[in-house]
């Protein structure tokens, strides 16, 4: 429990995150309190959003957290095949997309505790990205606006293209990584060496995936994101 995540890092992610929670204020949600229906075992995230959360963790409280993980952890959860980044390079190539196995009924996060986010002010930006215009309780389905995806997808690519030598994974796999004393200066090379298919190296930006519609509308918010990165 040992592993750290550079501050410089961590503090870019805050203003990330800082800049969605902006771009997301004129559009409305009906999410409350306690609706955990997209709160499912299938998260991924980045090493930089695992030493993000991480890092605002004390000792004891990584320890519960460990403790939970083990109590919890799911059997079946989504293991990905590709990064955003990767996903947006092979469709720019015009080469075939790897089928992926994703299904919401493998289990809730193994973070949640009575319907609540456990991490919740350092929570990933997959979950800060779910949102919905109606119940999903009550339609069975997330509605969610066009633009809404496209900043979602926007603001994926930056984050992993910060974490160029890094990591990509299910959840429950990246923290549980960060509680062992694996070194993390050098994520990439243990990806490699180990060859463990639970990670993907994360690549950079090769094209935004930005529709042709909302170019000028996320303008501002790539201009914010290109200073920071």
């Amino acid at each position: 429990m040992k592993n750290q995540w550079p501050v410089t890092s961590v503090q870019v992610l805050k203003e990330i995150y800082a800049i969605y929670d902006e771009a997301m204020e004129p559009i409305q949600g009906v999410c409350q309190k306690k609706c955990s229906s997209c709160c499912t075992c299938n998260v991924t995230l980045t090493s930089l959003e695992t030493g993000f959360l991480m890092a605002a963790m004390s000792l004891p409280e990584k320890k519960v957290l460990q403790d939970r993980l083990m109590d919890h952890f799911p059997s079946k959860r989504y293991l990905p095949k590709m990064t955003t980044n990767r996903f947006a390079r092979l469709c720019r190539e015009g080469k075939e997309i790897p089928e992926e196995e994703n299904d919401p009924a493998w289990g809730k996060c193994p973070l949640l505790v009575d319907d609540l986010c456990s991490i919740y002010d350092v929570r990933p930006f997959g979950c800060r990205a779910l949102m919905s215009q109606v119940s999903c309780r009550q339609k069975g389905y997330a509605q969610v606006p066009p633009i809404v995806l496209t900043l979602n997808n926007l603001f994926l690519q930056y984050i992993e293209h910060m974490d160029q030598t890094g990591l990509f994974g299910n959840l429950s796999d990246m923290v549980t990584l960060f509680l062992s004393d694996t070194p993390l200066h050098h994520l990439s090379d243990y990806c490699r060496q180990t060859r463990d298919e639970r990670f993907l190296l994360n690549e950079k930006i090769s094209v935004l995936v930005v529709p042709p519609e909302h170019r000028e509308t996320v303008r501002p918010v790539l201009e914010k994101l290109s200073c920071l990165v």
